[in-house]
């Protein structure tokens, strides 16, 4: 309903003759239409001498913007590890106390597989995208 009044405003405020609340109009419908950015912090732990990035579940809606902030937080070596999303060609290595950043848009819905590319045995994730 929302979307409907903002999308009918910029008609209306034409008809009226106001020009510059159009163009303000036309703003808020642009903004209110751009996909959302979410930012989650993905950290690498290890727990009794299993590794795994937490939180292990990362959930958006299809057309989000999406920004991990990747931590490498495991105190034993080796001192690099990896952080894929296959499905998004995803593939980063992430060194001990060098956060990385990444970004992308989630445009395809499903549950895609997070991994450690490097160490396949390690214990993996899930990106989960909804309509």
């Amino acid at each position: 309903m929302t979307r409907m009044l903002v999308a009918l405003l910029p008609l209306a405020l034409a008809l009226l003759g106001l020009p510059r609340a159009t163009l303000a109009a036309e703003k808020l419908h642009a903004a209110a239409a751009a996909p959302a950015t979410m930012t989650f912090t993905v950290v690498n732990v290890e727990y009794e001498g299993t590794k795994m990035w937490v939180p292990g579940t990362i959930v958006v809606k299809k057309g989000t913007k999406v920004a991990l902030k990747l931590v490498n937080n495991v105190p034993s070596d080796p001192n690099q590890h990896g952080f894929a999303i296959p499905a998004y060609e995803i593939a980063e290595i992430v060194n001990r106390g060098e956060p990385k950043s990444v970004e992308f848009t989630a445009n395809k819905v499903g549950v895609f597989p997070i991994i450690c590319q490097l160490h396949p045995g390690h214990v993996g994730g899930e990106l989960v995208v909804v309509p």
